[in-house]
Parts: structure tokens; C-alpha cells; sequence
């Protein structure tokens, strides 16, 4: 069985290269080199209020 972590990925402003996120633990897990975005992981969108 395996386990879906709860991973999103957004483009960091500083870089302007997509990170992805786990959003379980609130930590970055990898940048990306090349550009664009990665490939099956959602894009995180800004919640509306």
C-alpha cells in the first residue's frame, strides 16, 4: 500500500522556477531547474475568502 503524500507545487516569485511543497509538513522538497511546471502535481491556488 502506498502512502499519497499531499504534495502542490507554485512558482516562487524570487526564481520565477516551480518548488513543490508538502503540505503536510510545510516544508519545500524540491526546485525545479528547468522551466515550467512539474508534470501530475497540482498547482496550489490561493484560497478565497
Amino acid at each position: 500500500m502506498s502512502v499519497k503524500k499531499d504534495v502542490v507545487q507554485t512558482k516562487n516569485p524570487r526564481t520565477g522556477r516551480y518548488v513543490k511543497i508538502d503540505r503536510s509538513k510545510g516544508r519545500i522538497l524540491t526546485a525545479k531547474k528547468s522551466p515550467g511546471p512539474y508534470k501530475g502535481i497540482p498547482v496550489l491556488r490561493k484560497r478565497s475568502s
